[in-house]
């Protein structure tokens, strides 16, 4: 007769096994080999990435951007004599730069301002003629963890957009409106060059250059002369070329973010492979924990790079989707990318996309009313996006037509038509 095995033996025998499967498959999911590998490997191509984008300017100057503008950063941070506004006096400069107040409505202090820092903010400016984009180490996310000195560049460079923008609204206010749409196509400049490896900031701060600017730039391009315009409708598309897909912006943040909390889990042998910035790793604890936090970390970012390029409404309802799905999960981390935060700064870069069509559009139908002498029935551009809507014969507005997006109205002033002259003239 067969003896029996005790019960409490068996059930130990399987208590065991249950806690041996556990432990290699808890092993496996907390191995971070791969994704150390990875992270290293796309660092170092990131690192070295260059940033071609067609140049605004013909001929262009050698070099790239960041080279230019690497000089000027010390005395972008440096603080300037003059007391900056107050946010009343603030909120009165940008409505004059934004056209909804007169030029005899800006207070003292933002002239002064703009007084004092017209020769910084031209250099800036004339360094967006490179023949290639690229920033400088300091502003880019992937270079290092000294978030504190690209924050004060961020908001340096911020006041050099506002004061463009405010320039370019003086320079029409006092007719010299051809070197307007110069200096305004420059800050155009400026804003898409800081979205060139910038990370989300740097796109946040491109499409809030584009809201700061354009309304003053559809301004000059209206009042500009006809060749003018027409060489502007050239340096607007080349501008509107150039922007970078936003998978790629998040694929900075993300390998800035992995090594800001994770970099102290590397091996020896990665951490030798990082820019030296990121070397000092701080040892945390709840090191297993984190291990399964990076995984999940780099699954959610990887999420949504592969949706964000989609068009609007499929991206729009993917994004929805996975902020759906990420609210219902457990044990999420507050650092991890949101697809909620996500949606709204991509409404901003789709607004931002929409101005410069608009004004890519209006100089064309100026141009083609001079030409013609009538309004054109249908926008040169092919944009779904726009609607030309002739008010009389010698107004017309351009409106969005995409739905979420409604910047207001640009309206257009018809020029005296072209002479054979100013047609033979023209670039």
């Amino acid at each position: 007769m067969a003896l029996k095995r005790p019960l409490p033996a068996l059930m130990g025998g399987v208590l065991l096994f249950v806690l041996m499967s556990l432990g290699v498959l808890a092993s496996q999911r907390l191995r971070t080999d791969a994704l150390e590998a990875r992270l290293v490997r796309e660092l170092n191509t990131l690192t070295h990435a260059e940033h071609p984008r067609p140049a605004h300017v013909s001929p262009a100057r050698a070099g790239t951007f960041g080279t230019a503008l690497a000089p000027l950063l010390p005395a972008l941070v440096r603080p300037g004599p003059a007391a900056p506004p107050t946010p009343e006096e603030a909120a009165r400069c940008e409505a004059v730069t934004e056209g909804r107040s007169p030029v005899s409505d800006l207070p003292a202090s933002c002239r002064e301002a703009l007084e004092q820092g017209r020769p910084l903010m031209r250099q800036v400016l004339a360094a967006t003629h490179a023949e290639s984009g690229g920033l400088p180490e300091e502003l880019r996310p992937v270079s290092g963890p000294d978030v504190a000195r690209r924050e004060a560049l961020t908001q340096a460079l911020r006041r050099v957009l506002e004061q463009a923008a405010l320039e370019t609204r003086l320079l029409v206010a006092r007719g010299d409106s051809d070197p307007a749409v110069d200096t305004c196509l420059d800050a155009l400049a400026l804003s898409r060059e800081l979205a060139l490896g910038g990370g989300l900031a740097g796109q946040r701060l491109s499409a809030h250059g584009y809201a700061r600017a354009w309304r003053a730039c559809a301004d000059a391009l209206d009042a500009a002369s006809v060749p003018r315009k027409r060489q502007a409708v050239s340096q607007l598309t080349r501008l509107h070329e150039g922007f970078p897909p936003v998978s790629l912006t998040l694929h900075e943040d993300s390998l800035a973010e992995q090594l800001l909390a994770f970099r102290d889990l590397l091996s020896d042998d990665a951490r030798s492979l990082l820019p030296p910035a990121w070397l000092d790793a701080p040892s945390l604890s709840g090191a297993l924990s984190r291990r399964l936090q990076w995984r999940q970390w780099v699954t959610d970012s990887d999420d949504l790079r592969a949706v964000v390029d989609q068009p609007v409404e499929a991206r729009r309802r993917a994004l929805g989707a996975l902020a759906s799905r990420k609210a219902a999960a457990h044990l999420r981390r507050e650092e991890a990318p949101s697809a909620r935060q996500l949606s709204q700064d991509m409404e901003a870069l789709d607004l931002r996309a929409l101005r410069s069509e608009a004004l890519i559009a209006l100089a064309e139908v100026d141009v083609a009313r001079a030409e013609r002498g009538q309004w054109p029935k249908t926008l040169a551009t092919k944009t779904t996006s726009l609607v030309l809507e002739p008010v009389d014969a010698s107004q017309a507005t351009l409106r969005s037509c995409v739905r979420g997006l409604t910047p207001e109205a640009l309206r257009v002033t018809a020029d005296a038509p072209a002479t054979p002259r100013q047609a033979r003239e023209a670039p």
